[in-house]
């Protein structure tokens, strides 16, 4: 068959040329090339509070040559960064649009749309709400604020002294007492928290227990009973299903308790339920043993199946209809002093319902806190139990959370379950969380857990040591209640407390902004830590991810570790990337500032390799900090020590742009080292004159808000309040001699005559620092006087404690003027001032200097 005959070569390429004329036409459209440019972002859209922030995230498809986008907004403000933007919402509620929009077409762009809440209910405590300690021990209290963000409170003590003005302070007394610590809100004045401080005659020691745990004076010092035990019998006769507010159940060391308890009562904030050991004479704490343990008879565990008996040895739970409605919860409960041991699957005990043996659960721990409210436990010793403690927060309700948890001054060591990657020296899940002072030695042998797994909405880990684990922050999604957390999940039908959607988004503002500081990561010997904090979803569903900042500063790092291969080591890991993008998914990014990081890269015959990320992925924003300068050396393909996607690959569908960027790693300009160890390997007391001491930077961001109060001391299990935060690191160099005295102050003069010499209104004494303390002053014609002596402005040049000052200045000779003197004591600094009177007297009045009503004319 014959087609168009009639076509000739010479038609036909001119046939062609038209048609690709068409073609080549065809893609204009009023003149503008055809893009085949898409961009998206996630999250899609958000609930926030008034205030509050999110990071959005770009995607540019299609592009030939730019996948950079600008970003703009109709209300609230931004700080652009590559691939994302951090928006601020407005300060009244309203709905906010975030829009990207792409560099190479102008004409494409995507919108992720945010409502703001500005009527969330403002609800502020402190952690711990009660704590009995000896005199001049020094005890953190920290607010816990819901409903803004505006988390600045005021503070004010009934007596004592309170040091810090953040949202964390440190109380002492020198004298015994209850003492009252109040919290206001700065963003509703009639919100408030308390904490009761019991100081008992005895005085506080400055030496650890022989378990290495803080010292606990175990007085009876409520308004309830005091209940002794000294052997099972005793332990059997407490009254556990109805202990009341101010009851004290004391426990002798006088055997080993194979014993378990349950607690499904409340105390009060000021007279909380208290269970503490009483030392042997050598101090040894009590123990409490899993291993075949019984429980008091005529407790609850629940019917079984469903027992949780096998789940601890004191478990708190409340079994019965009323825990499954509204905010009931056993509140206001105090575990402190005791060694616990052995409550552990490879143990048994017996079951209450059937009076059988039974081996305990694989999650064991030595608490388990089912629900509860404001429980603190502190000074304790844990070993040989599956996890070190467990607390929970469930099913989206109030009254099945762990609400005001404090973890304080333990020793944890010898947990886990050997080939088991699920039981951790601690499994925290918890609204309002606070882990500090506690000293986490190796798991169990064999067991592959971590140290401290946390599942918490607003968590402060701070002044603790790390030995190796798998992790040793393994901080993670909210998992069990995201209905609690999620504005898009949804409010469960029984929830009786959190009712309205602001006040999920106010737990979700919490939620985003984890706070890592103070700490000492310890990474020795073999097995080591690989990657030391975790800080996204274990189950790789990217939608629950921490959305905002995990601070970490004013941690010290230290790596000396032996492995059969060159060893890398790395701090921050927010994989795994592994479910597909929805439109909630949401990334963190590390704020790192002020650490100290120094790796040992020649253990022989082996190298450390080490890195800030271990997924190219992974966000770091690097303020000032002290490294090692052979980190990363020897990394050929992973970006020298930011990120190692080579050897960890990530689908770039789950990442976004991180699949063309070569890292998520900012700000290396900022790092400081060299290679000689800058700190004591014992004490982490940064060495004199080195490269740590006075080198720190500003805290950024709401870090500001929490300067470290405290540091730990591994050779001495304790921590102690520490003066300055000057030096890079967890540990202040100022800490091998205390030469910061108590606040002193004396009364500013008002009304001064002109050039007159005067003298301050009031002696001083400079109290509770070391002796021979530095002393100087400065301002125009400043003098002192020490214990009496001559007016000078530099003699005597020292202090020793009690010893009394007066100031003394020339006054100004103009009207309404101020001098001003500052006088520094050690590190502490104190400006007194003198004001002249504002204005020169009428002598020729006839009324002399006043006015005929006693006023100045």
């Amino acid at each position: 068959m014959t087609i168009m005959p009639y076509i000739t070569v010479t038609r036909m390429r001119r046939t062609i040329a038209f048609l690709a004329a068409v073609i080549s036409l065809s893609l204009f459209v009023g003149g503008t090339a055809f893009s085949a440019v898409s961009v998206s972002v996630i999250p899609t859209g958000d609930n926030t509070l008034a205030g509050g922030g999110r990071k959005v995230h770009s995607l540019v498809s299609g592009a030939t040559s730019d996948n950079s986008v600008t970003w703009t907004t109709s209300c609230g403000s931004k700080v652009d960064n590559t691939g994302f933007t951090v928006w601020t919402a407005p300060g009244s509620a309203t709905t906010c649009t975030v829009t990207a929009t792409s560099v190479e077409d102008g004409t494409k762009n995507a919108v992720a749309t945010f409502v703001v809440w500005d009527n969330a209910t403002v609800r502020l405590s402190n952690i711990p709400s009660q704590a009995t300690v000896f005199k001049n021990q020094p005890i953190v209290i920290q607010s816990i604020l819901w409903g803004s963000t505006n988390t600045a409170v005021t503070w004010d003590n009934s007596g004592g002294t309170l040091t810090g003005t953040g949202r964390e302070v440190v109380f002492s007394s020198s004298s015994s007492g209850t003492y009252t610590i109040t919290s206001t809100s700065g963003a509703d004045g009639t919100k408030t928290g308390t904490t009761t401080v019991v100081v008992t005659d005895n005085a506080w020691s400055g030496s650890a227990t022989p378990n290495r745990t803080m010292p606990i004076d175990c007085q009876h010092v409520g308004s309830g009973t005091a209940y002794e035990v000294h052997s099972e019998a005793d332990w059997d006769s407490v009254p556990w299903n109805t202990l009341g507010a101010g009851d004290t159940v004391m426990i002798y060391s006088d055997v080993v308790y194979h014993k378990q308890a349950n607690i499904k009562t409340s105390g009060t904030a000021s007279q909380p339920i208290r269970i503490c050991g009483v030392p042997a004479d050598n101090g040894a704490l009590p123990e409490i043993s899993g291993a075949n343990a019984t429980s008091a008879p005529g407790q609850n565990y629940g019917p079984s199946p469903n027992s949780i008996q096998g789940y601890g040895g004191i478990v708190i739970y409340l079994y019965g209809s009323s825990y499954y409605g509204g905010a009931v919860y056993p509140n206001y409960i105090i575990i402190e002093g005791l060694k616990f041991s052995g409550f552990h699957e490879s143990n048994t005990y017996t079951d209450l319902n059937d009076n059988t043996s039974k081996n305990y659960v694989g999650g064991a721990a030595s608490i388990r806190s089912q629900h509860s409210g404001n429980l603190s436990f502190r000074g304790n010793e844990v070993t040989g139990c599956g996890n070190g403690i467990f607390a929970m927060a469930s099913n989206n309700v109030e009254s099945k959370v762990t609400r005001n948890l404090l973890v304080e001054g333990n020793y944890f060591h010898g947990n886990g379950v050997d080939g088991d990657y699920l039981e951790h020296q601690n499994y925290l899940q918890a609204f309002g969380l606070v882990v500090q002072g506690n000293y986490y030695g190796r798991n169990l042998t064999g067991a592959l857990g971590g140290q401290l797994k946390a599942r918490a909405v607003q968590g402060f880990y701070r002044y603790n040591y790390f030995e190796p684990a798998a992790r040793m922050f393994d901080l993670v999604e909210e998992q069990d209640d995201n209905g609690m957390v999620f504005p898009w999940y949804g409010i469960d039908a029984n929830e009786l407390v959190n009712t309205s959607r602001a006040d999920i988004v106010a737990n979700l503002e919490a939620y985003q902004d984890p706070f890592v500081y103070g700490n000492i990561l310890h990474n020795f010997g073999s097995p080591a830590t690989g990657w030391m904090v975790h800080g996204a979803a274990d189950t790789g569903d990217q939608k629950y991810n921490y959305g905002g900042t995990i601070y970490f500063y004013h941690n010290t790092v230290h790596i000396v570790v032996a492995g059969s291969i060159a060893y890398r080591s790395g701090i921050f890991d927010f994989g795994p990337y592994q479910y597909a993008l929805s439109d909630h998914t949401t990334w963190p990014i590390a704020r790192v500032t002020n650490n100290a990081i120094y790796t040992d890269a020649t253990v022989s015959p082996y190298d450390t390799i080490f890195f800030l990320n271990r997924y190219r992925s992974d966000r770091v924003a690097l303020d000032k900090n002290w490294i090692s300068t052979a980190w990363g050396t020897g990394n050929s393909t992973g970006g020298d020590g930011t990120g190692i996607a080579s050897t960890n690959p990530v689908n770039p569908a789950y990442t976004w742009q991180m699949g063309t960027i070569n890292t998520q790693v900012y700000g290396t300009g900022n790092l400081i080292g060299d290679t000689s160890l800058p700190f004591s390997a014992t004490t982490y007391i940064p060495t004199a004159a080195g490269p740590l001491v006075g080198a720190s930077a500003s805290l950024p961001g709401k870090a500001a808000a929490l300067p470290p109060m405290m540091q730990y001391n591994p050779s001495t299990y304790l921590m102690t309040q520490r003066t300055a935060i000057t030096d890079i690191g967890a540990v202040q160099y100022s800490e091998a001699g205390d030469t910061t005295p108590d606040p002193f102050s004396w009364d500013n003069i008002v009304g001064a005559e002109l050039s007159t010499p005067t003298e301050s209104g009031n002696t001083t004494s400079i109290i509770g620092m070391d002796n021979g303390a530095s002393i100087s002053i400065s301002g125009t014609g400043c003098e002192y006087a020490v214990d009496g002596s001559g007016y000078s402005t530099s003699t005597p040049s020292t202090i020793d404690a009690g010893q009394y000052v007066v100031l003394r200045v020339t006054s100004s000779d103009t009207h309404n003027t101020f001098k001003s003197c500052t006088f520094t004591a050690g590190t502490r600094s104190q400006v007194w001032t003198v004001l002249t009177h504002s204005f020169a007297a009428d002598l020729s009045h006839p009324r002399g200097r006043f006015g005929g009503r006693g006023r100045w004319r």
